[in-house]
């Protein structure tokens, strides 16, 4: 699963000047904003999620300290929870990024 595509490929909230130009019928959705910037605070975040097994790995395949089939078998899971985190990593992503994609940057005035 690839990463979904940055938050600034992605039109910006409506604020200032743009938000003042919409027309009398409409204004800024609360929701795109705040959807937006949780893309974006997100995003930022993500690969310190997707490499938080990353030392544990390292440590393990870096040490003789612990062998034998018990250690390869807590290793290969260790492997496996590390893909696992990735997958979810990308999935909250994609999560956010769909349904932002999804929201209106604008909404009726009432």
């Amino acid at each position: 699963m690839a990463v979904p595509p940055p938050p600034g490929s992605l039109p910006p909230p409506l604020t200032g000047a743009a938000a003042a130009a919409l027309g009398p019928a409409e204004q800024p959705n609360p929701a795109y904003q705040q959807l937006y910037q949780a893309y974006a605070d997100a995003y930022g975040g993500i690969d310190r999620l997707r490499r938080a097994l990353d030392p544990a790995v390292k440590t393990l395949g870096g040490t003789d300290a612990w062998l034998g089939p018990e250690a390869r078998a807590w290793g290969a899971q260790l492997e496996e929870q590390r893909g696992d985190l990735r997958k979810a990593a990308d999935q909250i992503l994609w999560d956010i990024y769909a349904r932002l994609s999804a929201t209106q940057r604008t909404v009726p005035r009432v």
